[in-house]
């Protein structure tokens, strides 16, 4: 086979001294062209192998993430089936002019997140002071420090779902107020849409129960916190007790019932297709660095199949159906001072083995 360092020809040259005996010239001139043409294949199939193993990890690695991504895209198919109606719902209520009556702040998408996020990490912060101060504890270190944490954590869920209850109840105001305002003649809206609306519905007994957990909440921190401190100050209170309310009051602006889109990729979803995209950026590279080897391995085979040529002919060396055609006589080939001659019946057992592929 072809090593690293082969000088061209030298495994040309290898088969005319090791393969047969050139100087009988039994063997028909196409018979060491075939040895080496099985070397090549030979060779070429070290190569692919080689790489093999590595390549079908990365198939299957792709095989992985691609059931995994289409897995995950049925349940947000099924997710946006159950949610159609809504969705629906609230894209024809925004083209009557729903938002216009309901307090909004439009926010860039990315900007809502880092609100809402500081505004927890506030309330997280406060209450896990307040219940430090009462319990004398040093920091962090201490679980009660936490536990404050979480409360504070628990107080701003329970004013996130409170703003959500207010902003459901003025939503199904407006609505009331718009299909009454339609269906007197006061507000153009066209047949089609306003067959198709339908107002919604808002529990009263659910906004009172979110509204006291969340005033029994913010006042239970506040007491806490008056109660770790001896000589409690005006403005210690009103920030302790103002907090909550600050969050209630930003998701109050922020939050729009309307807007209710099909569920969209997540974080999750795009590391997958990062991750999949890698691997079959892999993939591509180690078949293409594969084939780049065998291009070159295939490119000094042909220079060796060359030279070989060259080589058998300068030796005189013949194909085997230019000897039948000669009459089973081969011409004598004169090499060392010997001459060799080689009756019919022996020509003929060399074109069975040639035929063989021997």
């Amino acid at each position: 086979m072809l090593r690293r360092g082969n000088q061209p020809g030298k495994l040309a040259k290898q088969l005319i001294r090791r393969v047969g005996d050139a100087d009988v010239a039994l063997a028909g001139a196409e018979t060491r062209p075939k040895v080496l043409k099985t070397l090549e294949d030979a060779e070429v199939q070290e190569v692919r192998a080689a790489t093999r193993a590595d390549a079908r990890a990365l198939e299957e690695q792709i095989a992985e993430l691609r059931t995994e991504i289409d897995a995950r895209a049925e349940k947000r198919e099924r997710k946006s089936e159950l949610m159609k109606d809504k969705i629906e719902q609230g894209r024809l209520w925004r083209s009557v002019g729903i938002q216009e009556r309901i307090p909004m702040m439009h926010v860039p998408a990315s900007l809502r997140p880092l609100v809402i996020a500081t505004i927890m990490a506030l309330d997280f912060y406060v209450f896990a002071r307040a219940l430090a101060v009462v319990t004398d504890v040093s920091g962090p270190t201490d679980p009660q420090w936490w536990l404050g944490g979480l409360l504070g954590l628990v107080v701003f869920f329970a004013g996130f779902a409170l703003a959500h209850a207010i902003k459901a109840r003025i939503l199904a105001n407006s609505q009331k107020q718009m299909l009454k305002a339609a269906d007197s003649g006061q507000l153009k809206m066209p047949p089609e849409i306003r067959e198709q609306l339908v107002d919604s519905r808002s529990s009263g007994a659910a906004l009172t129960i979110t509204a006291l957990i969340f005033i029994a909440l913010s006042l239970g921190g506040m007491l806490v916190r008056m109660g770790g401190e001896e000589n409690p100050t005006p403005g210690e209170i009103i920030l302790v007790s103002l907090i909550p309310l600050i969050g209630v009051v930003v998701e109050l602006y922020l939050h729009d019932p309307t807007e209710r889109d099909d569920p969209m990729p997540n974080w999750r979803d795009r590391r997958l297709e990062r991750k999949l995209a890698r691997a079959e950026r892999r993939l591509r590279v180690v078949a293409a660095q594969v084939e780049a080897r065998v291009a070159k391995l295939e490119k000094l085979y042909r220079v060796e199949e060359a030279i070989l040529d060259v080589e058998q002919k300068d030796m005189g060396l013949r194909h085997t159906t230019d000897l039948v055609l000669n009459g089973g006589h081969i011409p004598t080939v004169t090499s060392n001072g010997r001459v060799a001659e080689v009756d019919r019946d022996q020509l003929e057992k060399t074109i069975k083995m040639a035929r063989r592929g021997v």
